[in-house]
């Protein structure tokens, strides 16, 4: 590993700690400023919760003490009038049916009882025993005691109903000023007692309600009912020590007789009692809690993912630099590799041009044609690069004879063997089918790359092998393996990792040394995935390489009867081939139209030229009669080929449905062909020309045109 690949981890790991300890920080500012703000709105749910039972609480106690005021001052009436024991009585059984009634029905209402004048008289015509006294009673003392004012007694339990209860008591004078006696009145806490005790805050804890003597008058624990406060525990007294001293106890912690942690809230309510509300801690933290597990979570995820996305980014960082120095390298590399040809090419004519001897000559034009040869295949890589980049390298499948792309690749590399004076031994298994059905084309731009590879770095006298036999077969398909073996240098396992990437050569020193431009290969391996194979290296350094890879063709079933005769790939004598035949051609740059005019001289056809798009139109409407096919450049001025064909197909004449149209353009992608049939041409020839394609379209279209019109080919 280099230092500077170390240096770069070093930094990313600097970042992703960086960025841990950013969002900790984050999560944990977040939490005690969200704590807090849940922990304020909890306490004012708290204090609204006591606000609503501290008014509901007295609001019942109030009405009671409304009712228990009317019946002292009816008494009081009575007395003032100077009425009997007999018509007080009569008046609390008629008040005690009416309290009772189901028009006024008091949910808490007992009973109401006087002692008037010595003589104890009971609403609800309850006979006490003969042993009661009712001056002894706390309600008559307590009464005795508040002089004239209402008393309340201490919460006690009713010996008939078992339910905790509470009495008001009050003296009674005549209209001259003289007590004659007490008006008690008795209700019951349940319904005080069941609402406090239901109270709750974040759906949890319980009331409580303490007396002014600060005894428990409701508890969710019965056994604390009765007792006092200070009685309980050491927290309970001081929470008593809290509530006596006048303040409101709002979210005080404390411990219960159980040991659970607990909030509590406690009001003092108007007749000197006390409510309150105790919660389990828990509970009342909970959202908190929630809130600091949802923070840490939320942290946590977008922590992970800006550390991805910033390693990420490090990392497409480092594969664009180093990208990018492949590609300068490689820029540097197509740079020497065009340069060279190019100079062999402009060299060699100028000493042609020079020259006197016609061998010289000769010599010459063959070595412009080898550079140029070699020139136009450095275009071809880069171009097919370009098509894998964009993601457009497509096949085109044909049916074709095994051995003819066996021919054709030995007679691309031929050359350079011999001049190494290599030995190149081919074994094809006897199974290998004799026609199949793939990208020929395609398929000898891999073996000829692999072939040349293994030619280049083989030194001289060295031996190449080329294995092909079948891996797999089905009904329809089968599998081809192929291997190229060469005992050259080698390749180190590190150089192995860097073959197959785009722009890149195992070792940056063998370009200079060997040449090339870094592409073969990785195109070699996408068309060898296109066809659903794979393709690998087996290499120690100075032990040689070998090369394997693996497609998928279809079967060609062979009949036994086959044509024969078949039409030769390339025309021996075209001598007057096309006599009295007459062409348009369109093509802007003259040094175009004259090679087209010397290259077809032979055939004797008569060639017109027009040098835009909008010329060749004019001139096939003016004589369309005078023209056997019209050969289009795609890029010119004025109009370009697409729209100089879509007019003449426009064009209300009949021959412009049915002259054949062919392109002949430098833009040789699947899409541009595509691009030419849509536009109404017929077919298509890429530059630069090869004569024989050349020849061959020609005399498709112009010896067959009858046919084709009787086949349909006729555009509308």
């Amino acid at each position: 590993m280099s230092e500077r690949i170390k240096i770069l981890i070093r930094e990313n790991y600097l970042q992703v700690l960086f960025v841990f300890i950013a969002f900790l920080a984050m999560v944990l500012v977040s939490y005690f400023y969200l704590s807090n703000i849940v922990s304020r709105q909890m306490l004012a749910i708290g204090e609204e919760t006591m606000n609503t039972m501290q008014e509901a609480v007295g609001a019942s106690l109030t009405g009671s003490e409304l009712v228990f005021t009317n019946v002292v001052q009816s008494v009081e009436a009575l007395l003032h009038e100077g009425r009997s024991n007999e018509e007080i009585l009569a008046y609390l059984f008629e008040a005690h049916d009416y309290f009772t009634g189901s028009r006024a029905a008091m949910a808490d209402y007992l009973s109401m009882y006087a002692y008037v004048r010595g003589e104890f008289l009971d609403g609800s015509g309850w006979v006490p025993p003969a042993d009661y006294e009712p001056t002894s009673r706390p309600w008559y003392i307590g009464a005795m005691k508040s002089e004239g004012k209402m008393n309340v007694s201490v919460p006690y339990l009713d010996a008939d109903t078992g339910q905790m209860c509470i009495s008001f008591s009050q003296q009674v004078f005549n209209g001259q000023g003289e007590e004659l006696g007490v008006v008690a009145f008795d209700i019951q806490l349940a319904r005080v007692t069941d609402y406090i005790s239901r109270q709750q805050i974040a759906n949890d804890g319980h009331g409580v309600l303490l007396d002014y003597n600060m005894v428990f008058v409701t508890h969710h624990n019965p056994e604390l009912v009765g007792k006092k406060m200070s009685e309980v525990g050491e927290d309970y007294e001081l929470l008593r020590q809290l509530i006596q001293r006048g303040g409101t106890v709002s979210a005080v912690r404390f411990m219960d007789v159980d040991g659970t942690d607990n909030v509590s809230f406690f009001r003092t309510i108007f007749n000197g009692w006390h409510i309150g509300i105790i919660i389990p801690r828990s509970s009342y933290y909970a959202q908190v809690r929630q809130m600091g597990l949802s923070l840490s979570i939320l942290g946590f995820v977008l922590m992970a993912a800006l550390s991805y996305l910033l390693v990420r980014t490090r990392v497409d960082k480092m594969r664009s630099e180093e990208a990018n120095t492949s590609k300068s390298d490689f820029l540097a590399r197509m740079s020497h590799e065009m340069r060279t040809p190019m100079n062999a090419i402009i060299g060699m004519t100028e000493i042609a041009k020079n020259a006197d001897d016609s061998e010289k000559i000769d010599y010459c034009l063959a070595k412009i044609g080898s550079a140029a040869n070699h020139l136009l295949g450095v275009i071809n890589d880069v171009l097919d690069m370009s098509k894998i980049e964009a993601g457009k390298l497509e096949l085109s499948e044909t049916e074709f004879p095994f051995a003819e792309l066996i021919e054709q690749v030995v007679t691309v590399v031929a050359v350079s063997m011999e001049d190494k004076q290599q030995e190149l031994v081919i074994d094809t298994g006897a199974n290998i089918p004799e026609k199949i059905i793939a990208d020929q084309q395609r398929l000898a731009q891999v073996l000829t790359n692999l072939l040349s590879n293994a030619t280049k770095f083989t030194p001289e006298g060295g031996k190449i092998k080329l294995v092909i036999d079948k891996v797999s077969e089905t009904e329809k398909t089968c599998g081809l393996r192929m291997v190229v073996q060469d005992n050259g240098i080698g390749i180190t396992k590190d150089q192995q990792k860097r073959l197959f990437h785009s722009f890149e050569q195992a070792d940056g020193s063998i370009s200079r040394k060997y040449g090339g431009t870094g592409l073969g290969l990785s195109i070699s391996k996408q068309i060898v995935n296109l066809m659903g194979g794979e393709i690998w290296v087996e290499s120690e350094p100075n032990q040689g390489s070998r090369f394997i890879f693996t497609v998928y063709v279809e079967k060609v079933e062979i009949i036994e009867a086959e044509a024969s005769g078949q039409e030769e790939n390339k025309l021996a004598n075209y001598d007057g081939l096309f006599r009295d035949k007459h062409l348009l051609l369109a093509e802007d740059v003259e040094l175009n139209r004259e090679i087209i005019q010397i290259l077809l001289e032979p055939t004797l056809v008569k060639i017109d030229c027009a040098e835009n798009g909008k010329d060749a139109v004019h001139m096939f409407e003016t004589t369309p009669d005078k023209y056997d096919l019209i050969l289009m450049d795609i890029q010119m001025p004025e109009m370009d080929g697409y729209e100089a064909t879509k007019m003449i197909r426009l064009l209300n004449l009949p021959r412009a449905k049915t002259i054949p149209i062919i392109a002949m353009t430098a833009n040789v992608f699947r899409e541009d062909i595509v691009k030419c049939v849509a536009a109404g041409m017929n077919d298509h020839l890429g530059k630069p020309l090869d004569l024989n394609e050349v020849l061959k379209k020609l005399q498709k279209y112009l010896h067959r045109q009858n046919d084709e019109e009787k086949e349909g080919l006729i555009w509308h």
